[in-house]
């Protein structure tokens, strides 16, 4: 588009929530240094088409080439680990046609469940076959959106075959009804487990989009999942280099500037017109950038209102209300008073609050008022590898700690199931496809709980004081309600679950440990500001698209 682009990130390294970091750790006489992914560790549809659009992306840009795709066949599946012999189960989810089918669905489900399989996945088909043709970057926000859309009509007819808000909106029409209604049990956990993964959310509560593709990729001829050589930080890295490459006549045709924290976003006097930003460098210096075509916000929804500060740009971005109050957000997960956090569970997804009509609701309002999905905890870990052989391990886990139906416990009337508290335990074990990821004799792994950890009753001190704790470190105010040391308390009882699932692979992990890392919601809220450390906005409260009521 012959665009020349400048990306202002705050962070000091790009990537956002999917960045690489190093770390080093002492090993003898000498210091080591570990890189580790910091968020997601399972990708389908980069080494295969249907490309996903990430590698659409890549390839729009010409840097494909820079990402070396490792593909493998699946990962492997641990319920209750550690627990007693007739309970733990282990087994393998691979991908392809017919193995899901004739190995755990035939395994674990009723007798009825591959028919109700196979008509989901026929009554999703659409939503898939469909979009596999028209690519992402067909696709526009605004009033001209059908217009690039209109070479794409066979397919795009597919799509909304339907109905246009089953084919846009959460995937509960498809399990729950009226459309189609999964009724086994066994798959209804194992559905919302993938969901979970996707948004945060149960499976009705999902992109119904998302799923179809999950459910299509997974299963088709040639499906595989995929793995970077080198790492997630790779595929950042080609991002930043597809932007600031050279145009055709020479000149750089962007940059991507660090330790840039975006204090505003400017605008014309009367509000009608994005100018550019003011930015702070790391020195406190602050800088006005001027923007000649428009500004692209990146930054979470509840960010967007307090980096305006011209009232013109607010009232119109508010539906013409210069007088609007901020709106508090909804958090996914409800902790009862009575809850101890130190002691493990004691929070559940609350049920869906329907918010206001769309169209009785400003942008500004759906934004402040977005449901904040849960956050995480991460455990990052570099181990010894003497006697450690990969080639009994699995390069990813998913681990549920009690089972993909959950256990016994009810919380407020919520019974517990596979989206539970701390239930899901993501486990990349990288090192198995690509040995290069860690120094020789040693191995990297990365457990984490997405989205499954609340904030509020766990982590919020109570004071107001948000952004006090440094990555994998101590807090640099403690007048909250967690001291240091409780801090660091907290966070290793909250990670015995993400301990287990590392053990449950390597059951010495802890006499091997050479550098153990644990992020928390606070790590996530400093670093990334992100509120509240979250996940992200509920499918539901998702803008749908990226326009405006200021034009650019």
């Amino acid at each position: 588009y012959n665009k020349r682009v400048a990306v202002y990130e705050s962070h000091y390294l790009p990537g956002g929530c999917a960045h690489a970091f190093d770390r080093g750790a002492k090993t003898g006489n000498s210091t080591t240094t570990f890189k580790f992914d910091s968020g997601p560790s399972i990708v389908l549809g980069c080494s295969k088409e249907p490309f996903n659009p990430l590698q659409q992306v890549l390839r729009a840009v010409g840097v494909d080439h820079h990402v070396h795709w490792i593909p493998y066949d699946g990962w492997g599946m641990i319920e209750h680990p550690g627990g007693k012999i007739n309970k733990e189960r282990r087994w393998k989810l691979q991908v392809g046609p017919g193995h899901f089918e004739r190995g755990p669905l035939a395994q674990f489900a009723s007798s009825s469940a591959l028919d109700e399989f196979e008509e989901l996945r026929r009554v999703t088909a659409p939503l898939v076959t469909g979009a596999a043709e028209i690519p992402a970057m067909a696709m526009r926000p605004g009033d001209t959106a059908l217009v690039p859309l209109l070479r794409y009509l066979p397919p795009l007819f597919k799509i909304i075959s339907n109905g246009v808000e089953a084919s846009t909106g959460p995937f509960k029409p498809y399990i729950d009804g009226p459309l189609f209604t999964v009724k086994d049990k066994w798959l209804r956990d194992w559905l919302d487990a993938l969901a979970f993964s996707l948004s945060g959310l149960p499976a009705a509560r999902t992109s119904a989009g998302a799923m179809a593709y999950v459910l299509f990729d997974m299963h088709r001829e040639g499906a595989a999942l995929d793995y970077p050589r080198g790492g997630l930080g790779e595929v950042v890295k080609a991002l930043a280099e597809g932007v600031e490459q050279k145009s055709n006549d020479g000149s750089v045709s962007g940059s991507v500037y660090l330790r840039r924290h975006v204090e505003s976003i400017n605008f014309s006097e009367d509000g009608s017109r994005a100018t550019g930003l003011t930015v702070r460098k790391p020195n406190g210096e602050t800088i006005s950038v001027m923007a000649n075509d428009g500004v692209i916000c990146n930054a979470p929804v509840w960010s967007l209102r307090n980096l305006i500060k011209n009232s013109n740009a607010l009232s119109k971005l508010n539906g013409g209300d210069s007088s609007s109050v901020r709106v508090n957000p909804v958090q996914s997960w409800m902790t009862p008073d009575k809850a101890e956090p130190s002691s493990g569970r004691g929070s559940v997804l609350r049920p869906r609050q329907e918010s206001q009509r769309e169209d009785e609701t400003s942008l500004l309002e759906k934004c402040d008022g977005a449901e904040l999905t849960g956050s995480f905890l991460h455990l990052h870990v570099a181990l010894d590898a003497k006697g450690l052989d990969l080639d009994l391990l699995e390069p990813h886990y998913t681990v549920m700690d009690r089972g993909l139906e959950g256990d016994d416990m009810v919380i407020d009337g919520v019974p517990d199931d596979a989206c539970g508290e701390l239930n899901m335990i993501a486990l990349s074990n990288p090192c198995v496809l690509d040995k290069s990821l860690s120094p020789e004799g040693y191995v990297i792994l990365h457990a984490y709980g997405a989205a499954n950890e609340p904030y509020d009753g766990v982590w919020a001190d109570g004071t107001g004081s948000d952004a006090t704790i440094g990555e994998g470190g101590t807090p640099q105010e403690t007048n909250g309600r967690y001291s240091s040391s409780s801090y660091e308390a907290l966070k290793s009882a909250r990670a015995a679950p993400l301990w287990r699932a590392v053990e449950s692979i390597i059951p010495d992990a802890r006499e091997r440990t050479v550098l153990a890392l644990l992020g928390s919601p606070k790590t996530h809220e400093r670093y990334l500001r992100r509120p509240k450390g979250s996940y992200g906005a509920a499918f539901e409260d998702c803008l749908k698209d990226g326009s405006t009521p200021i034009p650019n």
